[in-house]
């Protein structure tokens, strides 16, 4: 009995595998592209910014006073902090999205109401004046000029004077105060019949505009913060997120509440930004990286149509069916640019879905051809479920990698047995 050698089969398998890690380089190149598309995009709201507001970040107010702590007489004289005991910020924001080009930019305008108390101090007393200070990162999102009342007198903010810049330090809990160009000033003078312990009363109103992103400070010893927006897509950012928060089709409220003792000197804050969860670069982004998965698993379907009908299908056809599958992804991010992620999808998939279809009707003429043409149309539909999720992406891809090893374990494991049964010699 003569045992057929089996080792052509098994090159074969192996320059397959070998085109298979030659496609991860076109990929790379789609992956690369969906980058320069994404920073176009970046730009395009880079100047949309420029021209309203960009990312908007609140702090204070903050009180500043003199002190006495010169060591030499050239040296500056110190402004001591004093931070509010309650901070209460309650901001409503109404949101709109421009478009320049096929880009879509999200912009707002943001009611603000700000209130809480300073407790006046024994040293803040002493003094006949004293500075308040309040920070806006992008003024050009102003839409009034801000005024502040406290101790039931109103002071109009202005820009920081440079005359006060320069002649003193400011000190904050034991480091130096981080000057901006972007904060306001008001000079204020306290009433004469405060007493010491005694609440000092602030608020004041805002209306402003930004782009994308809007945080607060919580400088105060005791900061709560409301949001509400009729945008149904918020993503809390900063170091503390919302102790309360109700999210529907119809927009959200998130409530905070933070201690001062909680806060780094380097606090990012807390805030919503106001996300697409349908960018389509960032889709498509995640899409290609499933993309070597999928050309792997459709060749081991090709490699079952073969063994189905009988046919072979040589190298080069191989490395077409694999540069058509890249090929897809070329056309979900130009049609995703058009229509959004979700159609451009549809209509990608079906383009591909159906020309290796045809193409594999015409190498086998065999119904095998429409096996592997319902493979990739499953491929594709699993392949969007599983970027839609969020928690179990991993796990579903790593039990479709772990079923694909299964097929290939079991169309494998006959590959040194002979196509012909063994026959028994006759006496």
């Amino acid at each position: 009995m003569e045992t057929k050698n089996h080792k052509p089969g098994a090159l074969k398998l192996c320059i397959i595998a070998l085109i298979s890690l030659l496609l991860l380089i076109p990929l790379v190149m789609v992956q690369s592209l969906i980058h320069d598309r994404l920073s176009t995009k970046e730009t395009v709201e880079d100047e949309i910014a420029n021209s309203t507001a960009r990312r908007q970040t609140i702090a204070g107010p903050i009180i500043f006073y003199e002190g006495s702590e010169k060591q030499k007489p050239s040296d500056k004289e110190i402004l001591h902090c004093l931070l509010s005991s309650t901070l209460n910020y309650n901001s409503e924001i109404e949101t709109e999205t421009l478009h320049r080009s096929i880009y879509d930019v999200v912009i707002y305008n943001s009611k603000i109401k700000i209130d809480g108390t300073f407790k006046a101090t024994n040293k803040l007393l002493s003094k006949k004046w004293c500075y308040l200070y309040f920070s806006i990162s992008d003024l050009k999102g102003l839409q009034s000029i801000p005024e502040i009342k406290i101790c039931d007198s109103t002071y109009t903010l202005e820009l920081d004077r440079e005359d006060i810049r320069e002649k003193y330090n400011y000190n904050r809990n034991g480091g130096y105060f981080e000057y901006s160009s972007n904060t306001l000033t008001a000079k204020i003078k306290l009433p004469e019949n405060i007493v010491e312990g005694q609440n000092l009363k602030f608020e004041m109103n805002l209306n402003i505009k930004g782009t994308k992103e809007q945080t607060f400070e919580p400088c105060s010893e005791m900061t709560t913060l409301t949001i509400q927006s009729p945008y149904p897509h918020p993503s809390f950012i900063g170091d503390f997120l919302p102790t309360k928060r109700d999210v529907t089709d119809a927009g959200f409220s998130a409530e905070w509440s933070v201690l001062g003792m909680n806060v780094a000197s380097n606090s990012d804050g807390m805030g919503v930004a106001f996300v697409n969860p349908s960018d389509p670069y960032l889709q498509s982004k995640r899409t290609s990286k499933y993309g070597f998965l999928i050309i792997a698993l459709v060749f081991v379907a090709a490699l079952l149509a073969e063994f189905i009908s009988r046919k072979e299908i040589n190298i080069v056809q191989y490395a077409i069916v694999g540069l058509s599958l890249v090929l897809f992804y070329s056309l979900l991010i130009s049609f995703s640019e058009i229509t959004g992620f979700g159609l451009a999808y549809l209509i990608s998939a079906i383009m591909t879905t159906l020309a290796l279809l045809f193409y594999f009707r015409r190498m086998l003429r065999n119904k095998a051809a429409y096996f592997v043409g319902g493979f990739v149309g499953l491929m594709y539909i699993i392949n969007y479920v599983i970027i839609q999720m969020e928690t179990f992406s991993l796990l579903t891809g790593s039990l479709l990698l772990f079923i694909m090893l299964l097929v290939l374990m079991y169309f494998t494991s006959n590959m040194n047995k002979p196509n012909t049964k063994p026959t028994i010699e006759k006496q």
